[in-house]
């Protein structure tokens, strides 16, 4: 039974265009290699751009979006086929996030260690995020990104029989 009682998907802009850069200069790559011969003494084997501009078409695909779910089941973050599921008996609280996106690192699935709490961040650049204590796991917290990070804690803290 998945109830679900918010959803929400971000298109993630700079994954696209950063994984669309590196599939084109492959691709441009194995053209050149094809038609002007390689461009050093050791060339790489054809099939390695044809697996590379593969392998990055499809990472570009599973990093497009971030999916948020929250249902009577619990919530699931995650981009594409990489999801975490917290169920709601191991949901402590929730709140804004107030540390500097720089402290991930970057963006895409990251852990941190932020005030001897681990960590784990689903994180696009440009968005607010919110963070999801847990009771029990390897990471002490969530963190994600959301176009709407009231809403979620609004829909969060009524899961967890709490008033916003």
């Amino acid at each position: 039974m998945d109830t679900k009682m918010y959803e929400e998907r971000i298109l993630s802009r700079w994954n696209i265009v950063i994984m669309s850069v590196v599939v084109f200069a492959l691709m441009a790559a194995l053209i050149h290699q094809l038609i002007a011969g390689p461009l050093g003494t050791d060339p790489a084997p054809n099939e390695f751009f044809v697996g590379m501009i593969i392998f990055f078409i499809a990472l570009g695909i599973n990093f497009a979006t971030l999916t948020i779910r929250v249902s009577i089941d619990g919530m699931t973050v995650g981009y594409g086929i990489i999801r975490h599921h917290l169920e709601w008996s191991n949901i402590v609280s929730c709140r804004p996030d107030e540390v500097s996106a720089v402290r991930y690192g970057g963006w895409g699935i990251r852990t941190a260690c932020i005030a001897g709490r681990r960590r784990l961040v689903y994180n696009i650049i440009g968005a607010p995020r919110v963070v999801v204590e847990k009771k029990t796991g390897k990471h002490h917290e969530l963190v994600f990104s959301t176009r709407n990070p009231e809403a979620v804690m609004r829909v969060i803290n009524e899961g967890l029989g709490k008033k916003s």
